[in-house]
């Protein structure tokens, strides 16, 4: 996925969740919208068995506004939701989603309490971005270890093993013939160890 499509999908269903907790007309009806969406939630979990993330970021959002906003009590779930996000995307994205849930909170402050609550989601977004850089550079790391280790094993199948067939097959001496056949078998095992090694990983 795409980082605007990410952004997009998680910028969508707090909107729409703001424009809900804005409207008089749908204020009444938002525990059925909670109700309704938290089955379809339920439903996509039993029978798709996947979690729909535009669905989970629309509730918990629109469960927190209409609960008061930075005033929530329960508004410590965004910060879960951040920290969820945070594993799942790269560093630049996690930066922006914190930025524009600081955005729609902030028509909420009223207090220096608020003030506190909007300001310790600007503290966590450094703390989101470096969890995601994080998880980046292993995944980076893991990708060049995988690619070093079939360079190794092609390297290993392809040239050491001609090689040393080479040198057994055209050498008299049977010293050099025997230090060959040995590293031709240490070879083969070293393969077969990095291949279970692999697989096990």
């Amino acid at each position: 996925m795409s980082t605007i499509l990410k952004i997009t999908t998680f910028f969508v269903p707090i909107f729409i969740a703001f424009l809900i907790h804005q409207s008089q007309f749908l204020l009444p009806i938002v525990p059925q919208i909670i109700a309704a969406t938290s089955l379809i939630i339920i439903f996509l979990l039993i029978f798709a068995n996947r979690l729909f993330l535009p669905l989970v970021v629309f509730i918990l959002n629109l469960i927190v506004f209409s609960t008061g906003g930075v005033n929530s009590s329960i508004f410590f779930l965004i910060y879960f939701l951040l920290f969820s996000l945070a594993f799942q995307s790269r560093p630049l994205t996690n930066l922006i989603y914190s930025l524009i849930t600081i955005v729609f909170f902030s028509y909420s402050l009223s207090s220096v309490s608020s003030l506190i609550q909007l300001f310790s989601l600007l503290l966590i977004t450094p703390l989101t971005y470096f969890i995601s850089q994080q998880k980046q550079l292993q995944e980076n790391t893991e990708a060049v270890l995988s690619q070093d280790e079939t360079d190794f094993l092609l390297w290993i199948s392809l040239r050491l093993k001609t090689s040393l067939r080479e040198i057994i097959s055209f050498s008299d001496n049977s010293k050099i013939n025997k230090i060959a056949k040995n590293l031709l078998k240490d070879s083969e095992k070293l393969q077969k160890n990095i291949d279970n090694n692999s697989d096990e990983t």
